[in-house]
């Protein structure tokens, strides 16, 4: 049977980042390595994670991290697919102004431009398309690393993640991965996914993969 190619788009808790020393959790420790090592026999997941990325906003100097600028070269690049998921919106706290409404609803024009990419090369292509609602942050962030590039009510604005992600994924037609009921951040900074959280994660998707594949 050939295996199933699940991509993977994210920021840095997709990627792996690792607060200790900045660098990147091994492959079988990061939640997408997990999930693979346990679906070797049945899916590929192609890890598209970036450190920093949010939805759909340039940073200064770093337009590179602009997910909806960026979604289609990637989606381009891995042709073709049988599942695409977005995780994005925790950095969006660090703009004035956003609310959980507004950044699942960013996050869901990204995964709207990576459907009509798709689509339109493979018309005929059952690929599916999910929604994740990121981790929510907790208290921590303030006294951790990275406190100082959010705004102060980024704990609290992220604990509505669950509801806006669900409720814009209904609305577009997608399928629903809630992060935040199988992981949270770690102690260190409140904000990225230690190992065990990592682990946490990789075994829950691979589990709702093996139903909803």
């Amino acid at each position: 049977m050939e295996k199933k190619r699940i991509l993977i788009y994210g920021d840095s808790n997709t990627h792996g980042f690792r607060v200790s020393d900045g660098l990147r959790f091994g492959r079988h420790q990061h939640w997408t390595g997990v999930c693979q090592d346990i679906m070797a026999e049945t899916a590929e997941i192609l890890n598209e994670g970036l450190n920093g990325r949010l939805t759909c906003f340039d940073e200064e100097g770093m337009t590179f991290r602009n997910g909806l600028a960026y979604i289609e070269p990637c989606i381009r690049t891995h042709l073709p697919l049988d599942m695409v998921c977005v995780m994005l919106g925790t950095n969006d706290l660090k703009l004035p102004g956003q609310t959980a409404e507004s950044i699942a609803a960013n996050a869901a024009r990204v995964l709207a431009k990576a459907r009509d990419v798709h689509d339109s090369k493979y018309p005929e292509n059952t690929c599916k398309y999910v929604l994740m609602a990121p981790i929510t942050i907790s208290g921590r962030l303030a006294d951790g690393p990275f406190g100082w590039e959010f705004c102060s009510d980024a704990p609290e604005i992220s604990k509505g993640f669950r509801q806006a992600f669900a409720a814009e994924a209904e609305h577009r037609g997608f399928m629903y991965f809630d992060a935040s009921r199988a992981a949270e951040p770690g102690p260190v900074d409140g904000l990225h996914l230690d190992e065990e959280n990592h682990r946490r994660l990789g075994e829950a998707f691979a589990a709702w993969l093996k139903d909803n594949l």
